[in-house]
């Protein structure tokens, strides 16, 4: 299994709405099943956001984690978003998030890793020291940092960027938007790959959870059409010899 984490270095840029569209379009892209795990440290917010259960979320999931990982005990857990999506929901309670996530990271990261032919998009939230998720964003085999094209943005990106690339943790770029501050200029500035640009639409959320559409000419609607894009340079990214953990 591939482990996709994305994240970011400051508060809402998108981090759940890229998340949630590259599980939506990852298999229609790839041919390979996804899942999405919800790993935010400062509490869930796609059952709200996405009209989903409280439970079952990573709490009920925590009680497996001590048996060996399999699709199966996913799936119990798992919720479909937009009808289409397995997502595994965190709690909306950051505390809550924390206690459960913390301590089962590492195992869930390890059990990823011997899954075949399934990726998980891991929505961390903000990359931050000390988080729950840090386990499963040192395991990645990608971490995608989400940021707006604007100054605001960029100070904390460079931070962080370069805090991470000291780790050793593969890393690209994702910019929500195009203006105003031109995002190879962010790029470059953080020393970051730019993966490319996920379309800045009012209403992305509401075309979210109508789901994948299923006629192909819906798919060429500019946000699903970048959203591809976006999945095609990262699974191929993943597939090149020196990408990833496994060939580290």
């Amino acid at each position: 299994m591939s482990i996709i984490a994305v994240g970011s270095a400051k508060a809402s840029p998108g981090v759940t709405s890229l998340s949630v569209g590259l599980g939506l379009s990852w298999e229609a892209t790839t041919g390979r099943r996804a899942i999405l795990v919800e790993a935010d440290g400062d509490g869930g917010v796609l059952a709200a956001r996405f009209g989903l259960a409280l439970i079952p979320s990573l709490v009920e999931f925590s009680g497996t984690t001590r048996h060996e990982l399999t699709i199966g005990r996913l799936q119990a857990s798992s919720q479909l978003l937009a009808g289409q999506l397995p997502a595994l929901v965190a709690p909306g309670c950051g505390e809550t998030t924390t206690l459960v996530l913390g301590p089962m990271a590492k195992r869930l990261a390890d059990g990823f890793g011997r899954l075949d032919d399934i990726a998980a998009v891991v929505d961390i939230g903000r990359v931050r020291s000390h988080s729950p998720a840090d386990e499963l964003v040192k395991h990645c085999d990608l971490l995608v940092l989400v940021a707006r094209p604007r100054f605001d943005h960029l100070v904390p990106l460079v931070h962080q960027a370069r805090r991470i690339i000291a780790h050793d943790i593969p890393t690209a770029l994702v910019c929500v938007g195009d203006r105003p501050y031109p995002p190879t200029e962010m790029a470059k500035a953080s020393q970051l790959d730019l993966l490319g640009i996920m379309a800045y639409e009012p209403r992305v959320v509401q075309a979210l959870r109508g789901g994948l559409p299923a006629n192909r000419r819906h798919r060429r609607l500019l946000l699903w059409r970048t959203l591809a894009e976006l999945v095609h340079r990262i699974h191929f990214r993943l597939q090149t010899p020196t990408a990833g953990h496994a060939a580290a």
